[in-house]
């Protein structure tokens, strides 16, 4: 199974796991940092994982496919394995989390980046997915404090150029007209 994942070969079967948990953890740090994993939550959550495994660059198309994977046994396994009051909680999800960041420097940075800014992108919708109006103003403080997963080094790769190859400088020295 973790051979199928491209990119990942140069990791071992263990950081490739924590990769692999990384969304379920993000789930639960975000979406039940007020206390509660609700609903809502956890069908937004499971939505935008199974979006990921074709609407994705393709290079994870595979790993959200082993994400997606017995997801919500694993989202309840670890429910069930860490302690209940939430500020220890998140604590704990933290330490697991902030264990990433030498996995990920590892990996191709584009390959990193798009992770990253996936993980990100799954941490802002799981917040976003109850409460306000029309999920306007829908994130708590609680969960706030984490929706930026602070304990994720951030992986930006340069933009690639949609006609071809090459690198697109963001700060380019010819002047606009």
């Amino acid at each position: 199974m973790w051979t199928l994942i491209t990119g990942f070969d140069q990791l071992s079967k263990e950081e490739i796991d924590a990769l692999v948990d990384a969304p379920a953890l993000i789930t639960i740090l975000v979406g039940a940092a007020d206390g509660d994993l609700d609903r809502e939550e956890r069908t937004w959550s499971e939505r935008l994982l199974r979006s990921r495994t074709y609407n994705n660059p393709k290079t994870l198309n595979e790993f959200y496919r082993v994400v997606v994977e017995g997801f919500w046994m694993k989202v309840h396994s670890e429910m069930a394995h860490l302690p209940e009051d939430p500020s220890a909680r998140n604590a704990e999800i933290s330490t697991r989390l902030e264990r990433i960041n030498p996995v990920l420097a590892k990996l191709d940075l584009q390959l990193a980046a798009d992770l990253y800014k996936g993980f990100l992108g799954l941490a802002e919708e799981t917040a976003e997915a109850s409460g306000g109006f029309l999920r306007i103003g829908a994130i708590s403080s609680e969960e706030a404090r984490w929706v930026k997963l602070p304990m994720i080094t951030p992986i930006i790769a340069p933009k690639k150029k949609e006609d071809d190859d090459e690198w697109e400088d963001e700060n380019p020295t010819v002047p606009m007209r």
